[in-house]
């Protein structure tokens, strides 16, 4: 690499590193603001809690390190655009695709770190992360209670809660279907409740308020007893007093590396009747195809953000953030729908996935020819122009008429003062200077 390309890729270094932790910080904040209120308070362990968030890292990672070369790409060019470097960098003839180069390959470097991420370490730490929140389940069932979902983590029992109070434990609307005696299953309906964890007892404790009790018997159908309360204590026994931890179990599609996607596929596939395991079948191919796609986003993103940096006569954060959340959010958006229409079988796997690569590098190489054919700069809705119109570090508010008016003027001066009689009395001489003049 020469002094150049060392240059441009040095400009990318520190906003690509900048934005990456910015992003991860947002993420983390999102969730810790969804989940830390669920856990904080339930008596877990506070290295519990910080392996939780720092399992949750890994896809946080993958999805930031693609939006961070975005980023980094439209801050890199945006600054070196504005401070005129662009401008002499053409004049000393280099292109737009000379200028590219240096980071396309820094960029091929980070897909590649990205796709060895996603194959060899966020299968593991996603397993590792569903074994951690199925054993708080098992623990502390507040934990993952959702409203209006059927919650199978107790013991033989079955809770379905309506609502839940958002700074307290209460339970609104609450139905247990209990199954511990096969025999003599009965349902308990309440109007609220709280359920609780004791570890010195080994069990789960729910009291209930203003509720009623329904039960029958298999070997007695026509009987059927009601049981009304106004208040009551359930004790559901738990052999697990501690949180225990579980080390193998089975791997789900979004936890297996590239290897043993593929050799899932081929195992379905090689069954009796594969058309019944066609749609498992499209839901690892998924899987395999967005690994690949997610870390070839990074050589995208420099194809669509540097033709766009070159244009911005700014670089900063306020410029290129909203431009890079646009471009990723469009993608995500292609990545999830292809994803869902592909699960369905409505669309194959590697086109659901690959579909927005290849509408996004088409989209940057038209933008890439179109500049290197006119160079031009562009302002966005939210940036201000200078004070001065004419000032040549911003816009102009002269119209093209204005600017043609004024060009002739200037014209008309210069003829006015080199009139051809101060021609003629230079001296034959000075042929040099009569030219110039």
């Amino acid at each position: 690499m020469n002094l150049l390309d060392r240059y441009i890729v040095r400009e990318h270094i520190g906003p690509f590193f900048f934005s990456i932790s910015l992003i991860m910080f947002l993420f983390t904040l999102n969730l810790a603001l969804r989940m830390l209120g669920r856990i904080v308070g339930q008596g877990l362990d506070a290295m519990v809690i910080f392996e939780f968030f720092y399992l949750n890292l890994a896809w946080i990672l993958t999805l930031a390190v693609p939006m961070g070369v975005l980023v980094a790409t439209l801050m890199a060019f945006g600054r070196m655009a504005g401070d005129r470097e662009i401008v002499a960098i053409r004049g000393a003839g280099v292109g737009i695709v000379r200028m590219i180069r240096p980071v396309f390959l820094a960029a091929l470097v980070v897909a590649g770190f990205s796709l060895y991420f996603q194959d060899q370490i966020l299968p593991d730490m996603n397993h590792r992360n569903k074994l951690l929140t199925s054993s708080i389940r098992r623990k502390k069932p507040n934990v993952v209670l959702r409203e209006g979902i059927f919650t199978r983590d107790l013991p033989k029992q079955t809770l379905l809660v309506k609502g839940i109070h958002p700074n307290s434990d209460l339970l609104n609307d609450v139905t247990i279907f209990d199954e511990s005696d096969p025999s003599e299953p009965s349902t308990v309906i309440a109007d609220s409740g709280r359920l609780i964890y004791v570890d010195t007892l080994g069990m789960y404790q729910f009291r209930l308020f203003s509720g009623e009790i329904h039960q029958m018997k298999r070997n007695e159908p026509e009987g059927y007893e009601i049981l009304r309360f106004d208040r009551a204590l359930f004790r559901i026994d738990s052999p697990d007093q501690l949180l225990q931890r579980s080390d193998q179990g089975y791997r789900g599609d979004r936890e297996l590396s590239l290897a043993g996607l593929n050799a899932r596929i081929a195992d379905l596939r090689e069954r009796n009747n594969p058309e019944r395991y066609e749609r498992t079948i499209n839901r690892y191919l998924v899987e395999y195809h967005k690994k690949w796609a997610i870390s070839a986003a990074a050589l995208v993103f420099v194809l669509i953000g540097a033709p766009l940096g070159v244009k911005l006569t700014h670089g900063g954060l306020g410029v290129s953030g909203p431009l890079a959340v646009f471009f990723f959010l469009l993608y995500w958006s292609f990545l999830i729908g292809g994803e869902n229409l592909a699960d369905r079988g409505m669309l194959p796997p590697a086109l659901s996935m690959w579909a927005a690569n290849i509408l996004l590098t088409i989209s940057g190489l038209f933008l890439i020819r179109r500049e290197t054919r006119q160079h031009s700069t562009l302002r966005l809705p939210w940036q201000k122009k200078y004070a001065q119109p004419a000032d040549t570090r911003g816009w102009s508010s002269l119209s093209q008429q204005e600017i043609d008016a004024f060009a002739q003027a200037e014209h008309e001066k210069v003829n006015a003062v080199y009139t051809p009689d101060l021609r003629q009395d230079l001296p034959s001489s000075d042929g040099d200077y009569r030219d110039q003049a």
